[in-house]
């Protein structure tokens, strides 16, 4: 009975350090999804000023060209 105990407890706290690097890693993650977040928020706004700024083949700019 103490060997079936002791192995439990192994399993247990083998289990205890997979779920402990588990977190880290989706901790991790969560900072890359807000940092990629932040980039495409940035490239978004970047692409509209330049849309705006310079048109797209099917609509022109919205400003003459003399601006």
């Amino acid at each position: 009975m103490n060997e079936d105990i002791d192995r439990l407890e192994m399993k247990v706290s083998f289990l205890e350090a997979e779920v402990e690097e588990l977190n880290e890693v989706v901790i991790g993650q969560g900072r890359t999804i807000d940092q990629l977040n932040l980039s495409l928020e940035k490239l978004t706004e970047r692409v509209n000023s330049l849309v705006e700024e310079f048109g797209t083949p099917n609509r022109p700019s919205r400003r003459p060209p003399h601006y």
